[in-house]
C-alpha cells in the first residue's frame, strides 16, 4: 500500500471493489456515512478522518489496525508538510479543535440522526467527538445527499453546531454556513460530569431541526 494521500485513497477504493461493493453509493449506508463523505475520502484531495477511514475499512472488510496505523502515517506526513494558515490555540473552553491540535487522536462517542421537524426526511448527523489525549470535546455535523441537494437548489442552509457540558450548564455554539462538507463546532475541557453534542439546522433563516446526542461522561 501506498503512503502518500493519493495512494491511500486509491487503495480505499480497491479495498471497496475488493469487497465487491461497486459503487460509492452502495458503500455509503453499509459505512453509516453520507455519500459526499465517501466521495471525498477516495477523491483523494483532503485526508479522511480515522473515524471515516476506519467506517469504510469495516464495512469493506478490511484490517482496521493496519488501516489505524496507515492513517496515523499519512497524518503526520501531512502535517509536517503543510502547517495550518491559523496560529495554534491552546487546549481550552472555545478553542477550535484542530488549531488546538485534539483532532490528532479523536473519536466519536456519540451519534444522533437528525430529521426535518416537518417530515421525515434525514438530513444528517451530529457527533460528540473526544480527544482522550487533550481532553476535550466538541460537537460536528455530517450532512446527507439530500441536505445537499437542498443546499444547491432551494434554500440558503445555516448550521449553529456545539457541545455541552452539564456540570456548568455551559454551551458552546459555532454557527456556520452549509457547504457538502463536515462542520465543527469549538471544545470543551471535559473531566468534570456529562458532555452533548447538539446543532440546529436553518433553511433561508428559519429552524427546521434541531437535535441533541445522549450524555456521556468522558474523562
Amino acid at each position: 500500500m501506498s503512503g502518500d494521500l493519493r495512494g491511500f485513497a486509491d487503495d480505499l477504493r480497491r479495498l471497496r471493489v475488493k469487497a465487491g461493493i461497486t459503487s460509492q453509493r452502495l458503500l455509503a449506508p453499509r459505512a453509516f456515512l453520507s455519500h459526499t463523505t465517501v466521495w471525498a475520502a477516495e477523491r483523494g484531495e483532503e485526508l479522511p478522518s480515522l473515524d471515516v477511514t476506519l467506517a469504510i475499512v469495516k464495512a469493506c472488510g478490511g484490517d482496521q489496525e493496519e488501516w489505524d496505523r496507515r492513517w496515523r502515517l499519512v497524518y503526520a506526513a501531512g502535517r509536517e508538510r503543510a502547517a495550518s494558515p491559523w496560529p495554534a490555540q491552546d487546549v481550552a473552553d472555545g478553542s477550535d479543535p484542530v488549531d488546538a491540535g485534539c483532532d490528532s487522536d479523536a473519536v466519536t462517542v456519540q451519534v444522533a440522526r437528525i430529521s426535518l421537524a416537518a417530515k421525515r426526511q434525514i438530513i444528517g448527523r451530529i457527533e460528540l467527538r473526544y480527544s482522550p489525549g487533550s481532553h476535550a470535546a466538541w460537537g460536528r455535523f455530517e450532512g446527507e445527499r439530500g441536505l445537499d441537494w437542498l443546499a444547491a437548489h432551494r434554500h440558503r442552509v445555516d448550521l449553529t453546531v456545539g457541545v455541552g457540558r452539564e456540570a456548568d450548564d455551559r454551551r458552546l455554539g459555532f454557527e456556520t454556513e452549509y457547504g457538502a462538507d463536515s462542520h465543527w463546532g469549538d471544545i470543551l475541557i471535559t473531566g468534570d460530569g456529562a458532555f452533548f453534542a447538539w446543532t440546529a439546522v436553518r433553511f433561508d433563516g428559519d429552524e427546521v431541526a434541531y437535535r441533541e446526542t445522549e450524555r456521556v461522561v468522558l474523562d
